[in-house]
């Protein structure tokens, strides 16, 4: 019978009057099935949406704070362009006034000719200054950005306190704009005090109002020049693959692709860098998800980079999640090893950034591997490999057990180099199969004790890191006893000396958490009041970034709150690396997520 458009419309017609005809009318519905009512754990999960379903009285006004600041924020900014007078909406008639809200013993703590950064000499303000000197002090912390046309300002409430019938808020504020050609940051802590407003209705939005303000912290940086220059087009401009499919959101090709291709909407493809071709200049591949090839952009003369993963044989269309340019068979060309699902595939280079020899190294299990790590452990002369994974049977396989302290999750894999192109596996031989159950994502080795030998540090979310500390040529787990633990979520690790004292220093990636710290922190809610000793571990789960020094003794001293470097936000990783040149390391942390659709929120 031939294909006719005519008789299969009326055959779909006729089906459907079948349908209608021989089901009740309310319940018809053309090829589908009546919408069934939710399960009741979904219909308590919307609930517990408003916080004070279920009693969480200091997030309600974390709401209401949240709410009013976003106006207050907007005054604030109108009132360094000339326009003070609209603050005065968002405070109470009971306001006290505010500490100085920008120090005047301000002195430089640091200058290297392009960007220097200011801090005050002495402790912050305590003295509370008449109400109707409000203004005068908005207009003196907004000094440095007279004229300046772009200034932006952001918060994030990282702290409610509830204290009698009003409540306290720690909050971090960040201002920025251009001047004359100098950019100027600010960022500042502030201890606000809030009035709930008698007649307002609790579900209006301006329900709150301000009560007083002080300043306990305060930093204020000026930039000459930008640090880095937008030159994304002019290298990748070219290449038609980046337009359709690196300029897009993760949703533009989860929703389009075949989840058997081990595509997730979580992302989390990494990269690497390297000289496949031996000209001297470095190349980039780039992992995608399962169902796009993964890219090859060979940095050419001018600057920019084309993409050959395809003649060069490693347009693979498996879901990768991590990749790594390194030499394993000593001939001097970047060989790459890649984390293919649950197994890491080795692409020997030819030495003209052709790859057409591969060795796939399997792994028991199905856990995906998320990166990989190269150094010499066996130190037998040639590199060998480490692999981290994450969640037991798959990334939506288990959940963490204990939350801050899991032992449940993937085992990692240590393939070691036996020459002639060939793996074995090293993973109990050389003792990393101790407390090795966690939910791993990153590793970095390193001579911590400056032994001569090189040491493992591997970063788990959801609780302990692991300092596997080479002991006679065989691995064993240090890191609790040391100080290197840092049980929190660790995304991501980097090294450096950052003193200069002559002992390598770690710093791990966490993620910041403001809605973590403020609902850890509530000794009677949290966990219903109960296990409070496992609340300071939670507190510290939300802190953010770690700094561990490292000291002579082999111990580690966590230093980050001195240095300031906690909040990093939704940090995924991290570089300490020297930007400017001056013998210093600095830090540069990559984060955020699904992107916020809150412009003021940070």
């Amino acid at each position: 019978m031939k294909y006719s458009p005519s008789r299969t419309l009326l055959c779909s017609l006729a089906l459907a009057g079948l349908l209608a005809s021989t089901a009740p009318a309310q319940d018809s519905v053309l090829f589908g099935e009546r919408a069934k009512p939710a399960p009741d754990w979904q219909v308590d999960n919307e609930r517990r949406k408003d916080p004070g379903y279920d009693g969480w009285q200091t997030e309600v006004l974390h709401d209401r704070a949240k709410a009013a600041l976003k106006g207050f924020t907007k005054a604030l900014i109108h009132a360094g362009q000339g326009h003070p007078g609209e603050l005065d909406a968002f405070l109470a008639e009971s306001f006290e006034g505010a500490t100085s809200l920008r120090p005047t013993d301000l002195e430089t703590v640091f200058d290297d000719g392009e960007v220097s950064t200011l801090r005050p000499a002495g402790p912050a303000p305590e003295e509370v200054l008449d109400p109707t000197r409000f203004g005068a002090l908005v207009a003196d912390l907004l000094a440095p950005y007279a004229g300046a046309e772009d200034l932006h300002a952001a918060f994030k409430i990282i702290k409610v306190d509830l204290v009698d019938e009003a409540f306290d808020t720690n909050v971090r504020f960040e201002f920025s704009g251009t001047v004359d050609g100098l950019r100027v940051q600010i960022n500042t802590f502030w201890w606000m005090g809030w009035k709930s407003l008698e007649s307002a209705d609790s579900a209006e939005e301006s329900s709150v109002q301000v009560h007083s303000i002080r300043m306990h912290s305060y930093e204020e940086v000026h930039s000459k020049i930008a640090m880095f220059g937008e030159q994304t087009d002019l290298v990748f401009g070219e290449n038609d693959c980046f337009d359709e499919e690196f300029r897009r959101g993760i949703d533009a090709y989860y929703y389009r692709l075949d989840r058997l291709t081990g595509n997730a909407f979580i992302g989390g493809q990494g990269l690497a860098v390297g000289d496949v071709d031996g000209d001297g200049r470095d190349d980039l591949y780039v992992c995608q998800q399962g169902g796009l090839p993964n890219r090859l952009f060979v940095h050419g003369p001018d600057g920019r980079a084309v993409d050959r993963a395809e003649e060069a044989g490693v347009a693979f269309l498996d879901n990768t999640r991590g990749a790594l340019f390194v030499d394993l068979d000593n001939d001097g060309h970047q060989d790459l090893a890649l984390a293919i699902k649950e197994n890491v595939l080795v692409a020997f280079n030819d030495g003209k950034g052709t790859f057409r020899d591969f060795r796939p190294l399997q792994a028991a299990g199905v856990e995906e591997i998320f990166s990989i790590t190269a150094a010499d452990p066996d130190e037998d002369g040639d590199l060998d490999l480490y692999g981290c994974r994450y969640v037991k049977n798959g990334i939506m396989g288990g959940v963490p057990v204990p939350y801050h302290d899991a032992n449940n999750g993937s085992a990692n894999v240590l393939w070691l180099n036996d020459g002639d192109r060939q793996f074995s596996s090293g993973t109990v031989a050389l003792g990393f199969g101790r407390n090795n159950k966690k939910f791993s994502l990153a590793s970095v080795w390193e001579d911590f004790d400056l032994d001569g030998h090189i040491d493992l540090y591997v970063t788990n979310d959801f609780g302990r890191n692991n300092l596997y500390r080479n002991i006679d040529g065989r691995y064993k787990d240090v890191a609790e006893r040391v100080g290197a633990d840092d049980m929190a979520a660790g995304m991501g690790a980097s090294t450096a000396d950052i003193d200069n004292d002559g002992y390598p220093d770690i710093l791990v990636t966490n993620m910041f958490s403001s809605a973590g710290l403020r609902i850890a922190s509530v000794p009677g809610r949290f966990m219903e009041g109960e296990n409070q000793e496992v609340h300071e571990r939670y507190v510290h789960h939300a802190r953010g970034n770690t700094l561990l020094c490292g000291g002579p003794d082999g111990t580690f001293e966590d230093v980050s709150e001195k240095a300031g470097i906690s909040i990093g936000r939704w940090g995924w990783g991290s570089l300490l690396v020297d930007l400017n040149n001056d013998g210093l390391e600095d830090l540069y942390t990559p984060n955020g997520f699904l992107t916020n659709k809150d412009p003021e929120d940070l």
